[in-house]
């Protein structure tokens, strides 16, 4: 559990975002472009005039009171299970870049669905990605098949729990379930949706949100308006916005099945009003996300960000930054879920190096993250009067016994500088670079049987 957090809200002006937000969904309401949703919606006392629905406040109150406030996300053996609930942070990579920086060769180049497995097997052996999405649009695959044959090359590569960022007909998303299942674990999934703003749930976001619902899939729901473009060009405008988004979704999702598993998207983006430019790490994107997740936690609901990120075009200091940057701005938001870890160019490309980067910088977070405890206080005392003024603590046993307990660095250089001159004077990338080529050199840690990999050929021809 987390114990450092930012703040910016308090519950009183989380409430005053909550009442303008059903204001904005009462009147305009928002575009529902499929007739399912519109008609769980009219049943349920919205009112309905063709495509336009307007939410009453007592749909919004019924809805999040019936979405859980805890699930666990599993794994498909050898990983614990996620506890998707308030005051947990997990870290995942993030889905579809349309280019990949090669680690052989630098290049930057169109992805293939060999990195798709690359970058989930190396997120396999990395102990602070705790979830696993594609990192990667394959150019080789046709885009009728395109989520069910990354879900598959995932599948074989990691069984760490996956987040699909599903673009499929809705009755895709069931194909997608027995593949999990059939590698162990049905509920080892989650699928992440987004509507159309300003204020639009296009049919396919409808689909998807209901065939979720149906099927008991987790479901991640996060607007991605953008200030002075699809929403105004002001904080809390932006903030009331993004939520009406997420809230008529969660509607719907409720509507659907009361108590599906449901995680409120906190996140935002930004755009550049002088180059045009979709902007992820600028500082009005991250405070967004501070004071959304805020509001996801007033709600009593799991929450979901992203960090970890760069807008960098290459390999740089400001990747590096801009990487360490947004993921400790992310994780003391306290998010339940922090993805797209490993991401720069703005979401466009990603890389083994950045990976292991954002592996590295979590596991610094996480150490920030679990505070200074008072549990061993008397016993701290006791050692201190042992080792008495001007002791030593360092041949002490209780130092034997705790030194571990302090964070280690598996990249970051903390050597002196002969130390690291002798070690050939490399620098972060080197390091980073070396690491990566070394745990994607490795054999696979783990292996589907020839039965499972052949039903999953089977689940992809279909």
């Amino acid at each position: 559990m987390a114990d450092s957090r930012l703040t910016t809200w308090d519950p009183r002006s989380c409430s005053r975002v909550h009442e303008a937000t059903l204001a904005v969904l009462a009147d305009p309401g928002a575009n529902v472009h499929h007739e399912g949703a519109r008609g769980l919606l009219a049943a349920a006392g919205a009112q309905v005039d063709g495509v336009r629905v307007r939410f009453g406040a007592e749909l919004v109150d019924r809805a999040l009171a019936a979405a859980p406030r805890r699930f666990a996300l599993k794994s498909r053996g050898g990983h614990e299970p996620l506890i998707i609930e308030d005051g947990h942070v997990y870290f995942g990579t993030g889905g579809d870049c349309l280019y990949t920086h090669d680690l052989d060769t630098g290049e930057r180049r169109r992805p293939r669905l060999s990195d798709v497995a690359s970058f989930a097997a190396l997120s396999e052996q990395l102990p602070n990605i705790d979830f696993v999405m594609s990192m990667a649009l394959p150019e080789d695959v046709a885009e009728t098949a395109i989520d069910v044959t990354v879900v598959a090359a995932m599948l074989r590569a990691t069984r760490k729990p996956l987040m699909v960022c599903a673009t499929c007909a809705p009755e895709t998303l069931a194909v997608l379930r027995r593949m999990a299942a059939l590698c162990g674990e049905p509920d080892s999934l989650i699928i992440y949706a987004m509507p159309s703003p300003p204020l639009s749930l296009s049919e396919g976001a409808a689909g998807r949100i209901i065939s979720c619902a149906e099927l008991g899939l987790p479901l991640v729901y996060a607007s991605a308006s953008a200030p002075g473009v699809s929403a105004p060009c002001s904080r809390s405008g932006m903030v009331v916005a993004g939520n009406a988004d997420v809230l008529a979704g969660l509607v719907i999702h409720q509507l659907a099945r009361p108590g599906a598993p449901f995680v409120f998207g906190g996140q935002h983006t930004g755009v550049s009003m002088r180059t045009s430019a979709m902007t992820y790490c600028a500082p009005e994107t991250m405070a967004l996300q501070q004071a959304s997740t805020e509001l996801g936690r007033f709600y009593g609901l799991p929450t979901f960000t992203f960090g970890g990120c760069s807008d960098a075009k290459t390999l740089d200091g400001q990747w590096a930054a801009e990487t360490a940057v947004t993921l400790a701005l992310a994780a003391l938001t306290g998010s339940t879920l922090v993805h797209d870890v490993g991401y720069f160019e703005a979401s466009l490309q990603g890389s083994h190096e950045s990976i292991v980067l954002a592996d590295e910088l979590a596991g610094h977070v996480r150490a920030y993250l679990a505070g200074v405890s008072l549990d061993d206080l008397d016993v701290a005392v006791d050692e201190i009067r042992a080792a008495g003024p001007g002791g030593d603590h360092l041949a002490r046993a209780f130092t034997r016994a705790h030194h571990r307990d302090l964070w280690q660095t598996s990249v970051l250089d903390q050597w002196m500088h002969d130390h690291w001159e002798a070690d050939g004077e490399k620098t972060l990338l080197d390091r980073l670079r070396e690491r990566a080529r070394d745990l994607t050199s490795r054999p696979p840690s783990f292996q589907q049987s020839p039965e499972v990999l052949a039903e999953l050929d089977d689940s992809v021809r279909v």
